[in-house]
């Protein structure tokens, strides 16, 4: 077709500036009318490239408003010679009938441009091989190459050396990216190998010089074959890419040395912006955070604040507390900052019944897809695979023993408790006054046996609380064990009883423990034919105790002001209908010995450990108790614990105890001048009357010997 031909066909498409707009709307079938029969198949797009002078109104959904723009998929169907190109159309969406070919299904990337995509469209971002990290490193290589580029040296006619007759220019292109490959190390080691320092033969002194010239440095460069040439400084530092006036990493690395080794300065000078967490830790060690219940071994750094404090009030007192004189020091440490340093200090305030078991955090830090994958060659693994089918075994145990609880009757001979005590409790509890917060209270303890199950199926079993403040006695294994004694007198007239506790070793599992419940079930004080204790697994311990807990926290806050210990018993005893608070005086305390046996200990088959004991039973008639390691075995290990000489003349009774415990005349004398001013007269007696002892240990800041 020729050019002639063509530029009728593309008048007929132009639109029309006349009046008559009916004459112009010209649909396919005009169109082919106009043109011969053989050329019907290609009638527009023969020849688009030679005349594109006015502009195509081509309204397709591949396509924009350009006038430069023709889709290739159009030419090389116009230039093909197919017959069947008119089925290979589909009609346009827009509001003439001009029919466009279909755009294909797939793109060949490598024939498509790269500023277009795979539709033919203008490409809007820019389209890269490389990943965005590569394309960082890449960037940094080019910037290191451009700023540490080969330099010309020294000047041929001036430089006494003749370095440029030495080194041929490829050869020096060969060493600046030797040494740009190499590492930081490796680049200090390269210049204290290519420099020697000497004396100066002749010493000069000039004024106002700013480096002391003590040394003089003699540099070397080597050839292909190894051999040392020497070169002036300017030649050295321009064809390793350094200013000739600039000789700071030759300074550098001549002096920093430390043992033979290139000496790192970075990360030497103190950071401007870090703040001090001296004031910090300062400021929250104020508010007397009490070391944890548990022995040591157990938590031994862990510490606990009273619940009736929170970390918001600790950072608007921070804030109030800090300089006039530096208004800006608000703003530099905020509630966030403040809060990570709490925790980093190991002190809790995690609710009671939620406590996170440390096993577990340590595993799934060690294993982060600890849901789908464990691996069983990993020791790891293998010990977090122990310790879960464990606390598992334990909660089904548990769970079994409260449907016995709830399914018994009114009259039942087996009783089903759980025994804990207490987390911080400080006493007096006023939260209105910040200087309550600051000065150094007394620790109350609250040993409670609640019974497990449902209440209201089975009221017989009353729940038990043995409270008592650091003034009478401590937290000892004997001082738990008197707690034990009080409850099972309390329900003498049981046939069985069953126990769940924790794995606290210095108050719940202990020879020391065991030695008087072997003496108690085998006595005449009680109608027990059996005790039985069962341990939850380490950080898996929540129980009917930690319920009565919250019940007692609950009613603590409702109260708001608890003035004295007589306060603290008339809101434990306002927790249920059915309980029974025993306040422990000097004379239920009690002195318990240790009667079991090492020798026999380390000579059992197989060795009794009391870490792996998760359920002991204590018979009459018998002093060999029974024991299970798993929950899940029906067998039971026998043991016999007790010295010689206390199964033939028998355990000794406890002796009661004859001296109060007390505190420090300090700690008495401070809480009387700053608190009792804060208190009715009717609850300030209490405190004029604590027993002193300059000798008792802060049960807050440390834990006692047993």
């Amino acid at each position: 077709m020729s050019c002639s031909r063509s530029s009728k066909i593309l008048a007929l498409l132009e639109p029309s500036t006349s009046s008559n707009q009916e004459s112009h709307d010209i649909n396919n079938d005009n169109l082919f009318q106009h043109l011969p029969e053989t050329n019907k198949s290609i009638p527009i797009y023969d020849n688009l490239q030679c005349n594109l002078d006015g502009e195509l109104d081509f309204d397709s959904d591949d396509s924009v408003f350009d006038k430069d723009y023709v889709p290739p998929n159009l030419i090389s169907a116009a230039n093909s010679n197919d017959s069947d190109f008119s089925s290979n159309i589909i009609p346009n969406s827009q509001s003439r009938n001009i029919t466009v070919p279909e755009s294909p299904e797939c793109c060949n990337d490598e024939n498509t441009p790269q500023d277009l995509t795979k539709k033919g469209n203008p490409r809007k971002r820019k389209k890269y091989d490389q990943s965005v990290a590569e394309r960082r490193e890449l960037k940094k290589l080019n910037d290191m190459e451009s700023k540490y580029k080969l330099k010309p040296g020294c000047d041929i006619k001036l430089c006494k050396k003749k370095c440029h007759e030495s080194f041929t220019e490829d050869e020096r292109k060969d060493l600046n990216k030797f040494f740009r490959k190499l590492s930081w190390k490796d680049q200090q080691y390269f210049i204290r190998n290519n420099t020697s320092k000497e004396e100066p033969k002749r010493k000069t002194v000039k004024e106002n010089r700013k480096i002391d010239r003590n040394t003089t440095v003699t540099y070397f460069l080597s050839k292909d074959k190894g051999t040392k040439l020497k070169v002036c400084k300017i030649f050295f530092l321009e064809t390793l890419g350094f200013n000739r006036r600039n000789d700071k990493a030759v300074r550098n690395a001549l002096s920093g040395v430390y043992n033979g080794e290139p000496l790192d300065g970075r990360g030497s000078n103190p950071n401007i912006n870090k703040i001090d967490e001296t004031k910090i830790i300062e400021h929250i060690n104020s508010f007397n955070p009490s070391v944890s219940h548990y022995r040591r071994i157990h938590a031994p750094n862990k510490k606990y604040l009273p619940s009736d404090l929170t970390v918001s009030k600790m950072y608007q007192d921070f804030c109030e507390k800090q300089p006039t004189d530096n208004p800006g020091t608000n703003q530099q440490v905020s509630y966030e900052y403040y809060r990570k340093v709490v925790k980093k200090l190991n002190i809790s305030f995690t609710k009671l019944g939620h406590e996170e078991c440390e096993i577990c955090e340590k595993y799934f830090l060690h294993n982060a897809y600890h849901k789908e994958l464990r691996h069983r060659k990993c020791e790891d693994c293998r010990s977090y695979e122990h310790h879960h089918q464990k606390y598992v075994t334990a909660r089904q145990e548990y769970k079994k023993d409260v449907n016995k609880q709830n399914t018994s009757n009114m009259n039942p001979e087996t009783a089903y408790f759980s025994a804990d005590l207490e987390k911080v409790i400080m006493l007096p509890r006023i939260e209105q006054f910040k200087i309550v917060m600051f000065c150094p209270r007394i620790i109350i303890f609250n040993e409670s046996f609640v019974p497990i199950g449902d209440k209201k199926r089975n009221p017989v079993c009353q729940t038990f609380a043995a409270i008592w403040h650091e003034a009478v006695s401590g937290r000892k294994m004997s001082d738990i064990a008197s707690c034990f004694k009080a409850f099972l007198h309390a329900n003498r007239d049981l046939k069985h009883i069953v126990i769940w506790l924790d794995n606290c070793a210095s108050q719940n599992k202990n020879w020391t423990l065991y030695s008087y419940l072997t003496h108690l079930v085998n006595s005449v004080e009680v109608n027990f034919d059996s005790i039985k204790l069962k341990y939850l697994e380490v950080g898996h311990t929540f129980m009917s105790a930690d319920e009565f807990h919250h019940q007692v926290e609950l009613a603590m806050k409702k109260k708001k002001h608890l003035y004295d210990f007589e306060d603290f018993h008339q809101t434990v005893a306002s927790t249920r209908t059915n309980i029974n608070v025993k306040v422990m005086n000097l004379d239920d305390f009690c002195q318990f010995e240790d009667c079991s046996s090492s020798y026999k200990l380390q000579n059992t088959t197989p060795r009794a450990y009391l870490s792996d004991m998760c359920e002991v039973t204590f018979h009459r008639g018998t002093h060999i108790i029974q024991y299970k390691t798993d929950f899940t075995s029906e067998s039971e290990y026998s043991l016999d614990f007790l010295r010689l000489k206390n199964i033939k003349s028998g355990i000794p009774p406890p002796k009661v105890k004859s001296k109060y415990r007390g505190i420090t005349y300090e700690r008495k004398t401070m809480i009387i001048q700053k608190l009792t001013p804060l208190m009715p007269d009717n609850r300030k007696p209490f405190w004029y009357n604590l027993p002193i002892n300059n000798d008792s240990v802060d049960l807050s800041r440390s834990h006692e010997e047993d």
